[in-house]
């Protein structure tokens, strides 16, 4: 089984939000504004915490760099210098470059053998308390004294740690592997050479004009300040650099963030199926592995504390009290979700520690508690006839479809479903021991095109056609609609038609309905009694109203005397009430009509008018 959720380490951890707010470059971006307890806060990272801190450093020596893209090795953290921060900031286009500001050097660094006298001393101090046996942080020592004053007069730096189980103090400064200070005499480009980087001289490219490279002519790899130590005790860690001899060629040391760690109890989980993360009632139990980064000469306890809703006792059973006797690294414990046949949902187990000294923890570990395997199936969907629907299933290594009639594949995780009827899909997903169903629905979409109620018209008149049941319509044949591509067009055929729209639904299916336009030949005559023709506007002349087409027309009036005064054999005439441009007198006249429909049948028809004004 591997690991499978992030390690909980049993520790205080300090976040700090580094700003940076003067002196941006494009490559390295320094900062001189930070207090002495943001440049020691910004260091801590697991196991560690601090307090006590002081410095003693000139104005503008110390501060926060962040690596935007330089060649300096460390994303970011603080920057102590015997000169200014901001002159860290590349390129190297000078082979001398430094900042003297007359201040005092340090007592320690004096006593180092070969130490003339240090002056611009800038130093960084605070108490440690660790939670292993180990305390350590990265850091690169920088300094435009490469590589002309190597084996001369050098700047001077060290990493003094001191408290139980060491006499004195010690430079925690080390070359990997020895017990030799790091300098610039004893790391460079003829001694020590894999750890040192050589940076140009000022005066040669790339490195005086891109500012990719760092200012100091040279500088180390990034290497790790370590010290064995006692667990649960305090130490005083001292940071300090310094100018010897002189007050020029400016030497710097990172030291990144979050890299002061002294890391105790490290707590991983992993279940019995391997890689799987959840907890499943009856079929997949977890383990809890606790490792201390060291041995303990005395008996260690860790009292582990639970909460979240899944219930210690009901729904699950753990040990909450772990103990390393003398020489123990390794304890694990397993967590049992027991299967009770409820459906409660996903339960959480939310782990928290402590380990006596260690105080203020703040992470903690959550697992998570199923019913059974969590397994996910495509939603239910609604296909169009004779179409197929995608099913998917997830969560399960193997898997098994039914009804399978239809299926492309009834033992795939993705199948494709082709149902002649609504249907009901049931997976069942298999992981390990570990067994459980879910179901989707596929729905056809019937029919939906409706293209509305046969009509009749008399030749020459307009249907008004109206479908519904889709998003698109698609009317044929064309010719004689308003617009063939509208759910409601206006037909106006010469005779009777059968006119099929072609309806498109949402989901894209189409579907198909009829509706016919009858035409009729008959013709409707309609004969008015009076009219006035006296310019009012209405009731002008005396017209036939006809519906439909004629195939013959005669219209004659008579006068009171038998005298013709009007004749026309064409319906859309009309008698505006005047003979050979006289105005006829009100009174009564005698009408006869006769006519032929299109079906070839005569008619007449004869009566009285009146004329009014």
């Amino acid at each position: 089984m591997k690991p499978i959720l992030r390690n909980l380490l049993l520790a205080a951890s300090t976040t700090t939000f580094i700003f940076f707010t003067t002196n941006a470059h494009a490559q390295l971006e320094t900062d001189a504004s930070a207090t002495p307890e943001e440049l020691a806060a910004s260091l801590v990272g697991e196991g560690v915490t601090i307090s006590g801190v002081t410095m003693d450093c000139p104005n503008g020596a110390s501060g926060f760099f962040d690596c935007v893209d330089c060649n300096v090795g460390i994303a970011n953290g603080i920057l102590l210098t015997s000169g200014d921060v901001d002159l860290a900031n590349g390129p190297n286009n000078s082979g001398s470059a430094g900042v003297g500001y007359g201040a005092p050097g340090d007592a320690d660094l004096n006593d180092i053998p070969g130490v003339l006298g240090t002056n611009d001393a800038c130093v960084l101090e605070f108490d440690i308390t660790v939670t292993s046996d180990t305390v350590r942080f990265n850091y690169v020592f920088a300094s435009e004294e490469y590589i002309e004053y190597v084996n001369l007069i050098n700047d001077v730096f060290a990493f003094y740690i001191s408290g139980p189980g060491i006499a004195g103090t010690e430079n925690m400064a080390l070359i990997p592997g020895t017990a030799t200070a790091v300098s610039i005499n004893n790391v460079n480009h003829l001694v020590n050479t894999e750890y040192f980087v050589g940076n140009g001289t000022g005066g040669d490219a790339p490195y005086n004009t891109d500012d990719f490279y760092l200012q100091y002519d040279g500088f180390t790899t990034v290497l790790e300040a370590k010290r064995s130590v006692t667990p649960c005790e305090t130490y005083h860690l001292k940071i300090a650099i310094a100018d010897d001899a002189d007050d020029v060629f400016d030497s710097g040391v990172f030291i990144e963030a979050g890299s002061l760690s002294s890391p105790g109890v490290n707590l991983t989980y992993e279940t019995e199926i391997d890689g799987y993360p959840y907890l499943i009632e009856g079929c997949n139990e977890g383990t809890l592995t606790f490792e201390l980064s060291f041995a303990p000469v005395d008996t260690f306890e860790v009292n582990i504390f639970t909460e979240g809703t899944a219930l210690l006792g009901p729904d699950f059973t753990m040990t909450t009290t772990i103990t390393f006797y003398p020489g123990d690294t390794l304890i694990i414990i397993p967590i049992i979700p027991i299967e009770d046949g409820l459906d409660e949902g996903v339960e959480t187990i939310i782990i928290t520690l402590d380990a006596g000294c260690i105080t203020g923890i703040d992470e903690s570990l959550t697992l998570y508690v199923y019913d059974a395997i969590p397994l996910t199936i495509s939603s239910d969907t609604l296909i169009c006839p004779g179409t197929e629907a995608t099913l998917v299933a997830g969560g399960a290594d193997t898997y098994s479809w039914s009804p399978e009639t239809g299926l492309s594949d009834p033992n795939a995780a993705v199948t494709q479903a082709n149902p002649t009827e609504p249907t009901v899909y049931t997976v069942t997903g298999t992981l390990a021991s570990c067994v459980n169903t879910a179901e989707t629905f596929v729905d056809i979409q019937g029919p939906t095109a409706d293209a509305g109620l046969d009509t009749t018209i008399i030749l020459g008149e307009t249907a008004f056609l109206e479908a519904s049941g889709g998003v698109e319509y698609t009317w044929t044949p064309a010719a004689t609609l308003s617009d063939a591509n509208i759910y409601n067009p206006t037909a106006s055929p010469d005779f009777t038609t059968v006119y099929t729209v072609t309806v498109t639904t949402a989901i894209g299916c189409e579907f198909i309905d009829e509706v016919t336009v009858f035409v009729s030949n008959d013709a409707i005559v309609g004969v008015p009694n009076a009219f006035s023709p006296n310019g009012d506007a209405n009731n002008e002349g005396f017209t036939i109203v006809v519906r439909g087409q004629l195939a013959t027309y005669n219209l004659q009036i008579f006068n009171r005397w038998g005298q013709q005064v009007f004749e026309s054999n064409n319906f859309e005439n009309s008698w505006n009430g005047e003979f050979e441009g006289e105005e006829q007198p009100i009174g009564s006249y005698v009408y006869y009509l006769s006519y032929k429909d299109l079906n070839g049948q005569s008619f007449t028809q004869q009566g009285n008018l009146t004329l009014v004004r």
